[in-house]
């Protein structure tokens, strides 16, 4: 028996997405057999995927040039075509656009809006997919592929330009890193004898993850560059002086929904400072402020600090631990400024001190400081509170920053154990407002004691597993706060009114760091803001006039972190302080608005649809939430109790819209049935995606998937379409009631 063999050819495409520059890639094929007999057999080929996906990007003088480098692999025995699109986003006026296949340049159409539109909807329309629906209104470029070899590597490479605008003094930069799935976009026809029937497998998605993702930032500046931040990746940063600097991240397995945002000003006062807002209709809007010093380090004007080490020696630190932490102090004992005070205090059942009191930084003194610390060694037991006691003593003027940096890795077993009063000691000895920064080493700490020590004196808290080392934890730590450039900050705006602002009490500005203030407010127009704090002991103020937004949506990001700042806010409250309903039911609303999932809250993706659509937090819901919350409170000592206090410092000082739970296997796991699209947060929940806005008794339409009427609400709401191609089974909550996407196989 004869056969014939037909192959569709395979289609790639790539996407960008509006202003966020999304990246979304799929191929997909579909080979059948005819056989003289009519009867159809078919072969599904393996797809093929990103192996490897790079961006360098260029800014000079707020001129962006992004190239981008894909390689694909075609594992086939056969060679494939393809079309690449690539969706133009909105308001973006393109320049300078190149594209080259395996380094030979490739002729490319660029298609207005209009055309564009017809060739996206068509799409949806033949293949039953709505991914394509957010695109709708943009223009696009399209390129014919031809051919992708069997079982080898294809290169993929274009290059274009734009213009970045300045965003109320900031300029921004955004790429995105992953898409909806998408579907099969077939060519014409192949021609087929007369009464030939033919048979299409339905078409499969192909993988929506991609491996690697290499991004690389290069600017270039005619002003001093401050306030570079990403509240989407880790930033790996290298300033070549003032005006260049090169950023760079990395990461594997990026999933949907994934975007790319970079911030940075270019300010011509002493103290960089910028807001960014996000506002919607009538309700209160939300901000952020970020500020830094716009100096150099030789023309700074060296703040003076008192600083106190003081390092636990009992015997649990011996070996390697009591190494580290010499070198640690030691390190810090280098990098004090001459004009420096400071002092060395080593506990274990006894309290040893380097000098009875403070000394000069001199480099005498340094050097007769460093052998101090190479003769200390491990014995004994723990007193903790003698030790705080004896530091605290020490910093008796108001006049210069006060600092403790404290470090131990046990338990108060000597002197004062009982863990609720060395606390309250700490603070009522505290005559100076000296911040405390506190180091647990290892997992036989009291992070109660730890987390609340350093939260009730303005300092911070960390944590050095046994894994990690002691002195590059330390030693990058003392290099943020070496050099104080204003102290006890207060922040007041002027023009409208100010609530919820995290951190409640801000920290000190050092040089070459950046301080990040989250906040909402009622009224968006002009506003006044007033910076004040001390420097060398004299009152400095400075005074910034800007303007918050009265309906911009385009700072998206800012909502969720806000809100994941706050929940580390109350979450502290709680551990720290105990159990509080009310706490706990905001830290649920919080969690189901902005699809923040922390290990108290991780069950809301499992609970089913009635339950999670409710007007009122249940109270089996609370009481899941206390439960968690109690015993996390109980549990201060240990592995886990360790890793809960690191991911409650990751909420309360988050810049980033991920937290440490999130990043983990478990985290994970529940974000894969989230996506925070703009200003709202789907949850799927029974095979539906439902907004967290949505309740059971919002007014509903339904909207059958592909209908005339579905695609007459897609151009009638160009803004919704990127909601809508979340998928086939969507609720969706709008300003006129909630709309119900369905598809009717469902």
């Amino acid at each position: 028996m004869k056969t014939r063999l037909f192959s569709i050819l395979s289609v790639m495409r790539f996407f960008m997405l509006p202003l966020f520059a999304l990246l979304s890639l799929q191929i997909n094929t579909t080979a059948f057999i005819v056989t003289e007999d009519h009867i159809p057999l078919i072969r599904q080929p393996r797809q093929i995927n990103i192996k490897n996906y790079e961006v360098q990007v260029s800014i000079d003088k707020q001129i962006a040039t992004t190239k981008i480098t894909q390689v694909f692999h075609n594992p086939n025995n056969y060679d494939v075509e393809g079309k690449y699109f690539f969706p133009i986003p909105k308001n973006v006026s393109i320049t300078n656009f190149t594209m080259h296949v395996n380094g030979e340049p490739l002729d490319a159409k660029i298609l207005d809006k209009d055309t564009a539109r017809t060739i996206y909807e068509d799409i949806v329309r033949k293949r039953k997919d709505p991914a394509l629906l957010e695109y709708i209104g943009h223009g696009m470029v399209q390129a014919r592929v031809y051919p992708i070899h069997a079982h080898s590597d294809l290169r993929i490479s274009f290059e274009y330009s734009e213009i970045l605008k300045a965003d109320n003094g900031s300029i921004k930069y955004r790429h995105s890193l992953g898409s909806p799935p998408l579907d099969l976009l077939l060519p014409d026809p192949l021609p087929l004898s007369p009464g030939t029937r033919v048979l299409e497998k339905p078409h499969q998605k192909s993988k929506n993850i991609l491996d690697k993702v290499s991004i690389t930032v290069n600017i270039n500046s005619e002003k001093n560059i401050v306030n570079l931040y990403s509240p989407t990746h880790e930033l790996s940063i290298n300033k070549s002086g003032l005006t260049k600097t090169t950023v760079h991240c990395t990461e594997e397995n990026i999933g949907p929904f994934r975007e790319f945002l970079l911030c940075y000003t270019v300010p011509q006062d002493e103290i960089g400072f910028n807001i960014l807002s996000y506002k919607e209709n009538d309700e209160d809007g939300f901000f952020l402020a970020m500020m830094s010093p716009n100096i150099s380090k030789k023309d700074q004007q060296i703040v003076a600090k008192n600083i106190v080490f003081v390092v636990d020696r009992s015997g649990s630190m011996g070996g390697k631990k009591m190494q580290q932490a010499k070198s640690a102090l030691q390190f810090c004992l280098q990098n004090l400024n001459e004009q420096d005070s400071f002092n060395i205090i080593s506990f274990d059942d006894t309290i040893d001190q380097y000098k009875s009191g403070l000394v000069q930084a001199s480099h005498n003194e340094v050097q007769q400081a460093t052998s101090y610390v190479d003769n200390l060694y491990a014995r004994g037991c723990t007193n903790i509170d003698g030790a705080l006691e004896t530091a605290l003593q020490q910093l008796t003027s108001i006049d210069n920053p006060n600092m403790i940096i404290f470090l131990t890795d046990g338990l108060p077993n000597v002197g004062e154990s009982n863990v609720t009063r060395i606390i309250e000691n700490a603070k009522k000895r505290n005559r100076t407002n000296a911040r405390i920064f506190s180091f647990g080493v290892g997992y036989d700490v009291n992070t109660t004691l730890l987390d609340k020590i350093s939260l009730d004196n303005k300092g911070a808290s960390d944590y050095v597993q046994p894994s990690e080392n002691i002195e590059t934890t330390v030693s990058n730590f003392y290099k943020k706060v070496a050099n104080p450039v204003l102290t006890d900050l207060l922040l007041q705006i002027d023009g409208t009114e100010i609530k919820e602002i995290f951190p409640i009490d801000l920290p000190d500005l050092f040089h070459g760091s950046q301080l990040l203030v989250l906040g909402r407010y009622t009224n968006g127009g002009n506003v006044t803001v007033n910076l004040s704090g001390k420097q060398n002991g004299v009152e400095k103020q400075y005074i910034f006039a800007t303007k918050f937004a009265e309906n911009n949506i385009n700072n998206d990001f800012l909502p969720r972190l806000w809100a994941t700042r706050k929940i580390g806010y109350l979450i502290d409250n709680i551990v720290l302080n105990g159990k509080n309903k009310e706490l706990v039911d905001e830290i649920i609303r919080l969690s189901k608005k902005y699809g923040i999932i922390t290990e108290y809250t991780s069950y809301l993706v499992d609970v089913d649809a009635q339950e999670f659509t409710r007007n009122e937090t249940s109270t089996d819901m609370i009481d899941m939430t206390c439960k968690s919350l109690c015993h996390a409170s109980h549990d201060q000592v240990g592995k886990s109790a360790v890793m809960r206090a690191q991911n409650h410092q990751c909420l309360r000082e988050s810049a980033t819209v991920c937290n440490n739970y999130a990043k983990g296997a478990h985290g994970k796991s529940a974000q894969e049935k989230i996506r925070t699209i703009r200003n709202h947060t789907f949850f799927l929940k029974d095979g539906i995606w439902i907004d967290t806005d949505h309740t059971d008794a919002s007014k509903i339409v339904k909207i059958k998937i592909f209908s005339d009427a579905y695609f007459e609400f897609a151009n009638n709401n160009p803004d919704l379409t990127i909601y809508l191609a979340l998928g086939k089974n969507i609720i969706l909550k709008t300003d006129a009631g909630s709309i119900q996407i369905y598809d009717e196989k469902k």
